[in-house]
Formats: C-alpha cells, structure tokens, sequence
C-alpha cells in the first residue's frame, strides 16, 4: 500500500473548518464548543508530530520554525486547559503565522516524502 500524502495547507484549512464549526456550536453550548475548539488542533498536532519523529535528520530551516510554532500551540492549549490562561484568540494568531510560513516556502514538503 502507498504512504497518503496529506498537504500541510489543506491540513492547516481543515483545522480552521474544525475551527469554524466548533465556534457555531459554542454558539449556542458554550462548554462543548470550547471542548472541540481545542479538539480542532488534535489531526494537525498528530501530522506533525509523525512527521518530526519520522524525518528528524531531514528538516529545513522551515520545518525549525514551523517546530516553534507547533510547541507554541501545544503549551497554549495545555495552559488553556489547566486554567493559567483563558486566551484562544492566541491560537487563531499562531496558526495564521503557520499558514504563511508554508505558503512562503513552497520548496519544504513538509508532509511528503
């Protein structure tokens, strides 16, 4: 069987699609959408971190700060969850900023092999 390639922008815009339907359901139950707001993280978190364990020699200099950016995400939600903060507008800002580091470097192929 051949390896799915899934593409690191199509990944980024599903994640905002989970992002947009958790934001109607918060809407109306304001507990359950904050639940799957940050559920809506879960696939891109998992892509990338199989992709760091399984290419950790070959990473360019994107990936180094796409890796920034993924460990930023990362410590928001558990600071989220644990109570110290109560900022989810920082999550939207960090994987805007994701976004475009894959949109400038259409060279990285981060996520196919």
């Amino acid at each position: 069987m051949g390896k799915i390639r899934i593409s690191e922008r199509k990944l980024i815009l599903f994640t905002v699609g989970l992002l947009i339907v958790a934001g109607l359901v918060r809407l109306g139950f304001y507990k359950v959408g904050v639940w799957l707001f940050y559920l809506a993280f879960v696939p891109m978190i998992l892509h990338r971190l199989s992709f760091y364990i399984r290419n950790r020699q070959k990473l360019h200099k994107a990936d180094r700060y796409r890796r920034f950016t993924l460990g930023f995400i990362v410590a928001t939600i558990i600071l989220n969850l644990l109570g110290f903060q109560d900022v989810e507008f920082v999550l939207l800002i960090v994987l805007a900023i994701d976004y475009l580091i894959v949109v400038q470097n259409p060279r990285v192929t981060s996520g196919r092999e």
